[in-house]
């Protein structure tokens, strides 16, 4: 007998394991008491489900992409407290007013939100709420107006400058999205963005000036010449120090040489790692004469943008001179190392006029003003969030707390991506796969024979999916076969196979096995066989042919190739003896089974098949007995909590060979079939009477 006022749980058998009915508001009202190790699933991830995607972010209360039993708990709390009968999620989908439990504060709570609702959407003469009243985001917050959610999209500012400003924003930073719809900015982008400003500012500000030189145009000069400057008067120096290095640190004799070879242009670029100007003690450069002729256009540029506004007008420079103008080009070199990390490629102006319009402060005041009425906003979305539970929260049990639509089999189960068809064939437990690598290591654990696909369809990002094979036998799916895949909204996608995972398929797949594996094995060591005599042969023809070319005349005409009688008869002769071997071993055998009594016949025959094919489907029956679907989901992050098992008879449910329909016509007359080789039949026949006369004979002479 139950304990008084304690909850009758109910219980069915399916998948090989106990699940928990849930069937009514009673039910709600009493899953945190159900003990979590009853659950068939403890969490699975928000992605790669055919599930209604809002009332998945409801139920991921934290964000982090995976729904666990405390947030589905959360739920089923937050139902139970809003509605004076949770029974209405089992039995409509609309939301009377009424319905609300305005004696607890969740439920009065929504009972407000939902009459200001009702109004603001026009639906005052409405008693009902759907989902389909707050399916438009943008019906419920138009996106010119404060909604909550601490985002302003451009639509609610009505300030040109704090527009465009806007539009920088998420330009350079990114955006959120709007409860509207619409896309905006947060504090945190309005806070990066202007740490920005300020930054690049102050950056500007310590720029190094020199008067009557623009110091960018004048270090990209420089930039250009400095190393072959440096190079000169490196080398003048080198000469200074001692005379005979001048000849060496000129241009030699073969560099011109080599130019005096090639076809070179007005500005002589191809000359331009030669020495800048010509090599001598007196470490002086001349601006006008004597200058590399690849180098004398930027020589000019550093002239006129760099040197005269510095040093004045003169004809020659000196090292010392040189050194004057590169240490204020450092200057501006160190300046710009400093550049801040996160700089703003904007004019100075344009960024001061930021800082001192107060853009920041009002934009401030705008996300203040929406995040102001975010109790209000909050208190609607929790009313959608009520209908979306009323709509979905009950199916989602279904595949989380116990695994009833998967086994039910009247609707698809929210992991079910669609149907796979191939090979005459369909697959109904197909899912989709996030990484097919770590997919496949745990997958393999399900002794279930999985098909990998990848799938593809215009318009659309290609997936990968993987389909369980459960009824039928493997027959001649292989790596590369193409195939179609319809998904849950009905489009077809193009699949081609990409990775399969073998296991059995069927008993009776399983008692075949060895019979087909020794046939693959005597064709192959026939080809084998035949395929080496044929090679022997070739090579000892060819050798001869070669033998006789040689003897012949060089003028002579190839003689035309004759049909080579030993190659072919070689060949029968190896497919003879192949058959000969097998014959005899035949022979053997037939012979120890006329040995027998009559009676001991039947046995021997059902034991050499037993013998056979015994441990192939003994293993394959373990196996089928052993398939689990817990490894599939696992593979995509689902924490399922028990052996779902998918033994032969539910199996064959999930996989439909192909079948004529019920009271189809059909006519076994095919025009185009192989016709009958009675000598076949007939061959057939002597070949079993010679095989029993020899074994009789062998049996009376022992």
């Amino acid at each position: 007998m139950p304990i008084p006022d304690t909850h009758v749980w109910r219980f069915h058998r399916s998948g090989g394991f106990d699940q928990v009915r849930i069937d009514c508001g009673e039910d709600l009202r009493q899953l945190s008491e159900l003990d979590p190790k009853l659950w068939a699933t403890l969490s699975c991830p928000t992605r790669g489900l055919c599930f209604d995607a809002i009332t998945l972010a409801y139920l991921d209360s934290d964000h982090d992409g995976r729904i666990r039993v405390p947030e589905v708990l959360a739920a089923a709390s937050f139902v139970v407290q809003a509605l004076r009968d949770p029974d209405l999620l089992f039995n409509t989908d609309q939301l009377p007013l009424s319905a609300l439990n305005s004696d607890h504060p969740t439920g009065a709570r929504l009972l407000e939100s939902a009459e200001k609702l009702r109004h603001m959407l026009g639906l005052a003469d409405e008693v009902n709420l759907r989902l389909e009243h707050t399916l438009d985001r943008a019906r419920l917050f138009p996106p010119d107006h404060a909604n909550g959610d601490g985002i302003v999209p451009v639509n609610m500012v009505n300030d040109a400058e704090l527009e465009q400003l806007i539009r920088l924003m998420m330009a350079l930073q990114g955006q959120v999205e709007d409860r509207s719809g619409e896309p905006g900015i947060q504090a945190e982008i309005l806070q990066v963005f202007f740490d920005r400003v300020r930054d690049t500012s102050a950056w500007w500000t310590t720029k190094p000036l020199h008067e009557g030189v623009d110091m960018d145009l004048a270090w990209s000069i420089f930039d250009r010449v400095r190393d072959k400057v440096d190079d000169y008067f490196a080398r003048c120096r080198l000469a200074a120090f001692d005379t005979r290095a001048a000849v060496l640190l000129n241009s030699q004799e073969a560099s011109f040489t080599h130019l005096a070879t090639e076809t070179l242009s007005v500005d002589v670029t191809e000359a331009a790692d030669l020495p800048l100007a010509h090599v001598h003690a007196k470490s002086e450069l001349s601006l006008d004469q004597g200058l590399n002729p690849a180098w004398q256009q930027a020589m000019y540029d550093l002239e006129q943008q760099v040197l005269l506004p510095l040093l004045g007008s003169r004809r020659q420079v000196n090292f010392s001179d040189w050194i004057y103008v590169r240490n204020i080009m450092q200057r501006h070199a160190d300046w710009l190392s400093q550049k801040p990390q996160l700089f703003l490629d904007l004019p100075k102006e344009q960024l001061d006029g930021w800082l001192q319009s107060g853009a920041e402060s009002r934009l401030q005041e705008l996300l203040a003003a929406d995040l102001a009425v975010q109790a209000a906003a909050d208190a609607i979305m929790e009313v959608d969030k009520l209908l979306h539970y009323q709509r979905y929260l009950v199916s989602f049990l279904y595949n989380f707390v116990s695994l009833r639509d998967f086994y039910g089999r009247r609707d698809l189960a929210v992991f079910q991506a669609g149907r796979l068809y191939l090979d005459s064939r369909s697959c109904d437990l197909c899912v989709e796969v996030q990484n097919l690598a770590q997919h496949a290591n745990l997958a393999g654990l399900s002794h279930t024979y999985l098909i990998y696909c990848q799938i593809s369809r215009a318009g659309e990002t290609d997936k990968t999916i993987v389909a369980a094979v459960t009824a039928g036998d493997a027959g001649d799916i292989m790596v590369g076969r193409h195939a179609i895949f319809y998904d849950r909204q009905g489009r077809d996608w193009d699949a081609k196979v990409i990775r399969l995972i073998e296991n059995p398929i069927s008993v009776r797949e399983a008692f075949w096995t060895p019979y087909r594996r020794l046939g693959r094995m005597f064709s192959d060591q026939i080809q084998k066989i035949a395929r080496a005599r044929e090679q022997s042969v070739e090579q000892s023809a060819t050798k001869s042919l070669e033998n006789a070319t040689k003897s012949l005349p060089t003028t002579a005409a190839a003689p035309a190739a004759a049909f080579d009688v030993g190659r072919f008869a070689g060949i029968f002769a190896a497919i003879g003896l192949a058959l000969g071997a097998i014959g005899t071993a035949l022979a053997s055998v037939l012979t120890g089974f006329l040995a027998l009594h009559i009676w001991q016949m039947p046995m021997a025959f059902f034991g050499v098949l037993a013998l056979i094919s015994g441990p192939s489907m003994i293993m394959a029956w373990f196996k089928l007995h052993s398939r689990n679907l817990g490894p599939i989901l696992e593979g995509n992050g689902w924490a399922i909590n028990t052996r779902a098992r998918i033994n032969i008879a539910f199996g064959t449910s999930l996989t439909q060979l192909a079948q004529l329909p019920p009271g189809a016509e059909r006519s076994l007359i095919d025009p185009y079939a192989e016709k009958r080789q009675p000598w076949i039949i007939y061959a057939g026949v002597v070949l079993l009477i010679v095989l029993v006369l020899i074994g009789w004979y062998v049996h009376k002479s022992g």
